[in-house]
């Protein structure tokens, strides 16, 4: 499966190596300012996504000018990153989306990269700093682990019809609450399944 790489302007994930990783995806997607830290470091991205109240201008004229695509998207009710997890999906719809960035230091917008999963109905994962992030929907989802890794499940409000497998504490067709249940569970093999019948569902996975 094509692997494609949303890059937000917070801050990025220690343990991810830009220039070992840059050739395990087929497309960069810079939101917004992002760009200018990767022209920084002498990538260009394939494409620029925002309303670009952040980029330098000089980037995005030199960007532009070398091939990236650009796509504003002044869209006020949106974050930039809920436009490149759509945008994404909407253009490349059978690759794996993943997205770094999100970590800015204002825990708002880190809890905003979350909701942007659900808001978009992203299959795509946040790579975070030792950890990862996905969403669980109704399709069962085998998501590789750690043996003995640690993983929680945050439930935003009510979430019906959850299935997990694979760890130490598992559920089958259980009703999930915002609170702490799900929290600090354990991997028992190198696999996990999860699925929800509805609701808002985040899993979190130490990496």
């Amino acid at each position: 499966m094509a692997r494609v790489l949303i890059v937000a302007n917070g801050v990025w994930p220690e343990q991810f190596n830009f220039e070992r990783s840059f050739s395990d995806y087929s497309q960069i997607i810079a939101l917004d300012g992002a760009a200018n830290r990767l022209i920084e470091q002498g990538h260009l991205p394939d494409v620029i996504i925002g309303d670009f109240d952040s980029i330098e201008p000089s980037v995005l004229k030199d960007c532009k000018e070398r091939g990236s695509q650009i796509v504003l998207d002044a869209n006020q009710e949106q974050s930039d990153v809920s436009k490149g997890l759509n945008w994404a999906h909407e253009h490349h719809p059978t690759s794996q989306i993943y997205l770094i960035g999100i970590e800015i230091g204002r825990y708002d917008h880190h809890l905003a990269g979350y909701s942007a999963l659900f808001e978009c109905e992203s299959s795509a994962i946040l790579l975070l700093d030792g950890w990862e992030a996905l969403r669980i929907d109704s399709t069962p989802r085998e998501i590789q682990v750690r043996e003995g890794g640690l993983f929680s499940l945050i439930p935003f409000g009510a979430v019906t019809g959850v299935k997990l497998h694979g760890c130490r504490y598992p559920l089958d067709n259980e009703t999930l609450s915002s609170g702490t249940r799900g929290v600090s569970n354990e991997a028992v093999d190198s696999v996990i399944t999860a699925s929800a019948q509805s609701g808002d569902l985040l899993l979190l996975i130490e990496r």
